[in-house]
């Protein structure tokens, strides 16, 4: 025999055995798939039903036994436990017309009206503001409104305050020591003053 004869019934034999194998093995595979799909099927079809059916019947049953009452008694109901019809409540309107109470804003809107004058003011722990130059605000609640309410809404050592009447945008910072104390360490008395 040749080697061509040789090497084509070799390609025949492997031919035929592997399409012999798929033959078979997709046979066996098919039926294998098809048995698993059955037992989940059932496995699902087991687990379902009984919590579908249930919850069915009990929503069903909860219905019929519902108390049907009036309005007015579920108004007499909602009173009692507290509960406040918030669509009706008026919002008191703030004193002064819109502009002109300074109102607290986020840290980054601060500065971002360029037309507005910055202005840092200090905090301290005894309760006075003061400027950058050590001078004491003296009428807070015009200055700033009730920035001083607001400290940890944004930031816990921080509260910016926007005034447009001023147009002002003003950063409040808290200081933990006392102004005096402050005052001391940062201006000290001038001795070369003549009295």
């Amino acid at each position: 025999m040749s080697k061509a004869s040789t090497g084509f019934a070799f390609v025949a034999g492997l031919t035929i055995g592997a399409a012999g194998a798929w033959y078979y093995l997709k046979d066996k595979y098919a039926k294998l798939a098809e048995e698993e799909i059955a037992s989940v099927k059932a496995a699902y079809a087991k687990r379902e039903k009984p919590t579908t059916e249930e919850k069915t019947v009990s929503l069903v049953n909860a219905a019929k036994n519902m108390d049907k009452g009036s309005i007015t008694e579920y108004t007499q109901r909602l009173q009692e436990a507290g509960y406040k019809d918030y669509s009706r409540t008026i919002d008191e309107k703030p004193s002064g017309t819109p502009g002109e109470v300074p109102y607290v804003i986020s840290p980054d809107e601060f500065g971002e009206l360029e037309d507005y004058t910055k202005v840092s003011l200090t905090y301290f722990a005894d309760g006075i503001l003061a400027d950058e130059c050590g001078e004491i605000v003296d009428d807070v609640e015009e200055i700033i409104g009730d920035g001083l309410d607001h400290f940890g809404e944004y930031e816990d050592d921080s509260v910016f305050v926007r005034s447009d009447a001023k147009r002002c945008d003003y950063e409040i910072l808290k200081d933990l020591r006392d102004f005096s104390d402050f005052k001391k360490k940062n201006f000290p008395p001038n001795n070369d003053e003549e009295v």
